[in-house]
């Protein structure tokens, strides 16, 4: 079985220089034809026209001679022209004298007809005669062709004989009829013996072809230039036909060449496309189908950040990118393999007929390298990395899709855990899979069905000791997974709008629920709620409006408000992202570095953007410790902090060696579980009325956690342990 690019042959240059060829040999042989026939027929129609002479002389002969025999001959009178003739001396009254004394001779017709056709050949070159075996006049012999007429007349008793042939070397027409004796005839040539019926001879007559072959000539050398003219004239046609066919065929050839092209390879990279990859992994399976010992296996290969980078260098770019990843993968491939890009920055590999599943690892390893040597594009250097997920092709897949399906999903695995990896697909990732489809569809009506809830963690002020404000952390309860947690569903919020939907009820209720604990507990002062902020609401054209209404409908006041953001939301976006950070500051918004020190540009990160605090990010704070760098790192941060004059939050807090540290080295703020977990705003509200907010004894009396300083006295599930990207 062959693939569809295999099976499909371009108009190859079919023959047209063989077609105009043959155009012009059948032209030629038909001009040719039709000269032949006009000249044959000419020289037919000349040959008929001298027969039709001769017919004509011999007839007007036979008048005659039928006339001068039933009147016995013409008496005229004897003269140098017409002397009495010799062969008719035995008649009596060959030479008589009128009464009145004139002298006549007697001239028979045979006689006469010599002179007169005498002076016809003279004249117009027509020759006759009459002509037989016995002759009075010995001119009157029969010459060879007279004499085979003569033969043919007795022997096959023919009407007429007629021939071309030469007289002296020249062409004349001659024809020949035979003579009988009639009544009349006896009284001149019954001398010799003959009687009435008996064959006497025959008149020859012989038509000069000279004339009619001078002006059969003289046609034919026009049909000839008339032909040449004609037939050059449509070889000229034939062979600008051929030109023009030619001009066709290329423009076609050009036009389905290109058709081809788009239908089954990418414009930009010039890879087979999705439906040439399609097909030919559809050969791969027909190959396993008849020999169970064929191996194949698909890696489904996908730039990571690839966005990012697309973002903030430009699509130009990021198309000379791909372009370049696509040449490298060209290197990597082998001759039975195939290389495609199904989209955007996502390619698959083929790997076919694979000796064991080795190979295709050792092949993506290979991806894997070339795609980590740096890029120079534009002057520009550029480091990305791929993840790649293999599937190895296996009899029970009955259908494309569901091999390319299973890759891309091994491949997202590796992009969950890490990037810059591969992972091979496992039927257990289905059940993943089949989950987050499933969450996905419900998030859009997860607000209708009141399945999500926010929790609160208390954020204590280190010097005073109390709570001065409060983190929201989104929660979703469902009824067939359990508790998902939000670091789980809120990426795949992120992947659609709902993600907006969810972002204004959570920034909507927790400022609420903030500002009634404030009314109630805070005294003259209030709590701030900090809410996290995901990628697409930050850069979202309409946040600021949305933000602001908020605020106004539940009175809250903006500086109490702390938006946070992550260093990886503002490399997605950066302009949008800096517009709308600067207007939110505008309104009065603080604005806190989340996870601040777990990116690769932290510093580019304070400088471009004008934040009021930052979060040290959990990680470091547990390291703090004789095993640990936490310790130098929150220091270093924490005086990076001052010198930028920014607050500080350390979360992820867990013992009281750590908070004590962190009091010493001047940390503004701490959260964790050593101070309290996330709580419902019931749970929290309880807190509030014993007093917890206004002594940080009171709240870790009150927290089962920093009683026991350890997470064995937290029963499962109890608290989350994981702070999440929480929406606003």
């Amino acid at each position: 079985m062959k693939s569809l690019d295999q099976q499909l042959t371009k108009f190859t240059n079919e023959p047209v220089a063989l077609l105009v060829l043959i155009g012009a040999l059948v032209w030629t042989a038909l001009v040719g034809y039709s000269l032949d026939w006009n000249i044959t027929n000419l020289k037919n129609e000349k040959a008929e026209l001298a027969i039709s002479e001769a017919r004509s002389n011999w007839n007007k002969d036979q008048a005659f001679r039928q006339w001068a025999s039933k009147h016995g001959g013409v008496y005229v009178p004897p003269t140098e022209n017409t002397p009495p003739s010799p062969y008719l001396s035995h008649l009596k009254n060959r030479d008589i004298v009128t009464t009145e004394g004139m002298r006549l001779t007697l001239m028979n017709p045979a006689y006469m007809l010599r002179q007169i056709t005498s002076d016809y050949e003279d004249t117009y070159g027509v020759k006759g005669k009459i002509t037989g075996k016995i002759t009075f006049d010995p001119t009157n012999k029969p010459d060879s062709w007279e004499r085979m007429a003569l033969e043919r007349f007795e022997q096959e008793r023919v009407d007429e004989v007629i021939e071309q042939t030469n007289i002296n070397g020249k062409p004349y027409m001659r024809f020949m009829k035979p003579m009988y004796m009639t009544e009349g005839c006896d009284k001149c040539h019954g001398i010799l013996g003959f009687k009435e019926g008996d064959l006497r001879g025959g008149v020859s007559v012989s038509i000069p072809m000279t004339p009619y072959l001078d002006a059969a000539k003289e046609t034919s050398d026009s049909m000839v230039i008339t032909h040449v003219a004609v037939w050059f004239a449509g070889i000229t046609g034939i062979f600008a036909f051929g030109l023009y066919a030619r001009h066709r065929q290329a423009e076609r050839l050009g036009l389905l060449a290109s058709l081809e092209r788009g239908a089954l390879y990418d414009s930009l990279t010039g890879l087979p496309n999705r439906f040439l990859f399609s097909d030919r992994l559809q050969v791969s399976m027909a190959r396993q189908a008849r020999n169970r010992n064929y191996q194949y296996a698909v890696c489904f290969v996908d730039l990571d950040r690839f966005k990012n980078l697309n973002d903030c260098y430009g699509h130009s770019v990021g198309d000379l990118l791909l372009k370049e990843v696509a040449e490298r993968f060209r290197r990597i491939l082998r001759p039975a393999d195939t290389v495609a890009r199904m989209g955007g920055d996502e390619f698959t590999f083929l790997v076919d007929d694979i000796g064991n599943p080795q190979e295709a690892i050792l092949i993506a390893n290979r991806l894997l390298e070339s795609i980590n040597l740096p890029f120079e594009l534009r002057g520009t250097s550029l480091n990305i990395s791929a993840s790649i997920g293999i599937c190895y092709g296996e009899p029970h897949y009955q259908a494309v899709d569901e091999i390319i399906r299973d890759a891309d999903i091994a491949m997202y695995r590796a992009k969950n855990l890490g990037k810059g990896r591969i992972d091979i697909f496992a039927p257990e990732m289905h059940a993943e899979v089949a989950k987050t489809t499933h969450i996905e569809h419900d998030l859009h009506t997860v607000l209708d069905r009141g399945e999500l809830d926010i929790h609160y963690q208390p954020i204590v002020n280190l010097e005073s000791g109390m709570i001065d404000g409060f983190e929201a952390l989104l929660r979703w309860q469902h009824p067939d997974f359990g508790r998902i947690p939000p670091d789980e569903f809120i990426p795949i919020a992120e992947s659609s709008d709902v993600i907006h939907r969810l972002g204004e009820w959570v920034l909507a209720r927790a400022c609420r629920q903030v500002g009634e604990w404030s009314a109630k507990f805070a005294g003259e002062r209030d709590f701030f709620v900090s809410v996290n902020f995901s990628a697409r609401q930050v850069s979202h054209m309409d946040i600021i409006d949305v933000v602001k209404e908020i605020l106004e409908n539940a009175e809250f006041n903006p500086a109490r408000l702390h938006c946070e953001v992550t260093e990886t939301l503002l490399i997605a976006d950066q302009e949008t992202t800096r517009i709308n950070m600067a207007r939110l500051s505008e309104l009065g918004v603080q604005l806190s570095a989340d996870d601040f020190g777990t990116g690769y540009s932290s510093l580019t990160y304070l400088q471009n953007f004008n934040f009021n605090a930052m979060k040290i990010d959990k990680e470091f704070v547990q390291d703090m410790g004789p095993d640990g760098n936490g310790t130098q790192l929150v220091s270093s941060l924490l005086r990076l902090a001052s010198d930028f004059d920014l607050q500080v939050i350390a979360e992820g807090v867990e013992t009281r060696e750590q908070l004590d540290y962190l009091r010493t080295q001047g940390c503004h703020w701490v959260q964790g579980y050593y101070t309290c977990p996330p709580l419902a705003a019931d749970t929290i509200t309880q807190l509030l009325q014993a007093g917890a907010q206004s002594q940080l004894e009171i709240l870790l009396r009150l927290n089962p956690f920093s009683a026991t300083g350890s997470t064995a006295s937290v029963p499962e599930g109890a608290y989350p342990t994981d702070p999440s990207y929480v929406t606003s």
